[in-house]
């Protein structure tokens, strides 16, 4: 008993080679006095079997778990309680073999043992709802998922415990994702955050997992300003926690670089990694950002340095068409773009709806798609195939819509391509209806307002006014957008020059 008690306080401490070995020796003693046969030793196999679940070592872990599931059913029957955690421990390491019908089985067959002997509210029908739930959600059956994740919380509610109910809602948030339901998302993340924060505090890693969820959800609904707040934050802690020359301190500053990049926030973008690179090196995702700032930027001579290590990086650590390779598709799109190789833009922009749907989620699958009609639209603009552009670029839209929401930051870009294609057709009105749609949504955050894309929405509806006849609205949104422009950019950029051209060419 005490040798047993011992294996169990290393294994809660993940000390899994003492936990082990005392759990051999309460083998041995057991053994000796009841002998192997007896049902008590299905404890021990119990417990090595979760210390092999927690090493990775799947068929000595299933082979425990068997071995105690036939000592159960033979000294306590099958319908019994411990018979029933048996079957729960059966269930889990068939589904970490991702052999999914046996699991559901097993964990069903523990959930209604503890519903008929414990009650249908008893709380620990809890941790059966969630793994239930999560074994449905590993095999995309999204909607089962949920049903057991609400059960589950209705049981916690009701045991008011407050850390089933934070796993729970936890898992509903995640379940809302996959519908593009964000708002549902951000509401079960907001209250997981509040009770971890509050019970486990906020240094805990539940608690700051939570927190980037919250960042994640926040960037897709939009709210910028509460994203970079939320990220700032758990930059901060985890700084708080490591130090700001740890390696995981670096991977916050690469998750902040990204959002900044994103919302065309370029210098703070390039900041960022220049403070991952100190413990980071010359990570292959860390480059993948650089590269794209000093794109952005003009730093051609920088950029080209950087893709030149970039891809070096790349060949020694992924292969073609993973999900990493997809931002290296769409970087080489705009750098072909950019140099007017508009054959070799098309080429990647359609490399990147290559990419395999089986590598990533349904959302982030759907978020490449319209990124690739969107590469192909504004080359054909750039082109003036004005048909092939519109074709591709009110695809995009559809796409980025279903994700994002068409009034949303995230398809601001998609909305001014759109203003700028009628523009090249002379339709200044329907040009009009988009580009306020881009400007509406980028003016409704802080941060955006200080973008490459609110300068460029600026820019569009300048030349949408010159079009009508508004020489004065033309002149004060070019110098908007200059001002925009100037918060990113070096006075030689590309696109400050183009508009200071644009205003000398229509005095």
């Amino acid at each position: 008993s005490v040798y047993y008690r011992i294996a169990y306080y290393w294994q809660e401490r993940s000390k899994y080679d003492e936990s082990e070995k005392y759990y051999s020796k309460c083998a041995e003693i057991r053994n000796s006095l009841l002998g192997a046969e007896h049902p008590l030793m299905g404890d021990i196999y119990s417990g090595k079997g979760w210390v092999y679940f927690r090493t990775n070592r799947f068929n000595d872990c299933k082979e425990a778990f068997q071995k105690c599931q036939d000592l159960y059913e033979k000294g306590f029957g099958k319908k019994s309680l411990i018979t029933a955690s048996a079957y729960y421990s059966m269930g889990a390491v068939l589904k970490w073999g991702k052999q999914y019908a046996q699991s559901q089985i097993y964990l069903q067959e523990c959930y209604d043992i503890k519903k008929e002997k414990l009650g249908e509210s008893h709380s620990e029908l809890s941790s059966c709802c969630i793994i239930l739930g999560n074994l449905n959600n590993e095999q995309g059956l999204f909607k089962k998922a949920q049903e057991y994740y609400n059960i589950g919380l209705k049981i916690a509610i009701e045991n008011q415990e407050e850390l089933d109910q934070a796993f729970n809602l936890y898992n509903l948030g995640d379940i809302h994702l996959k519908f593009s339901e964000y708002q549902e998302a951000l509401e079960k993340y907001e209250q997981v955050y509040e009770i971890r924060k509050r019970i486990l505090g906020e240094e805990d890693n539940m608690t700051i997992t939570t927190l980037k969820c919250l960042y994640d959800t926040k960037v897709k609904l939009g709210y910028v300003d509460e994203a970079v707040e939320a990220l700032n934050t758990y930059v901060k802690i985890i700084i708080k926690i490591f130090g700001k020359d740890n390696s995981s301190t670096s991977w916050g500053y690469w998750y902040r670089a990204i959002l900044y990049y994103d919302i065309g926030l370029y210098t703070q973008a390039l900041n960022d990694c220049e403070s991952a690179y100190k413990t980071l090196g010359n990570n292959v995702l860390v480059k993948t950002i650089a590269s794209k700032c000093h794109f952005k930027l003009d730093n051609m001579k920088t950029c080209l340095a950087e893709i030149q290590s970039y891809l070096e990086l790349r060949a020694k650590n992924f292969t073609e068409k993973d999900l990493e390779y997809a931002q290296y598709y769409i970087f080489y799109s705009l750098y072909y773009l950019r140099t007017k190789s508009y054959a070799k833009a098309h080429d990647y922009a359609t490399e990147l709806s290559y990419i395999q749907k089986s590598k990533m989620t349904e959302l982030k699958y759907h978020a490449f798609l319209a990124e690739s009609y969107y590469l192909h639209g504004i080359t054909y603009l750039e082109e003036k195939n004005l048909e092939k552009a519109l074709e591709n670029l009110e695809l995009g839209l559809q796409q980025a819509s279903k994700i994002y929401g068409k009034d949303t930051v995230s398809c601001a870009k998609y909305n001014t391509a759109m203003g700028q294609y009628y523009l090249l057709q002379n339709e200044p009105l329907k040009a009009k209806t988009y580009l306020e749609r881009s400007i509406k949504a980028l003016e409704s955050q802080k941060l955006t307002q200080e973008t490459e894309y609110y300068g460029d929405a600026l820019f569009s509806m300048g030349q949408q006014f010159l079009q009508s006849s508004d020489k004065e609205k033309y002149k004060e949104y070019c110098e908007k957008a200059l001002k925009s422009y100037r918060h990113n950019f070096q006075e030689t950029h590309y696109k400050i020059n183009a508009v200071l051209d644009h205003l000398k060419a229509n005095k």
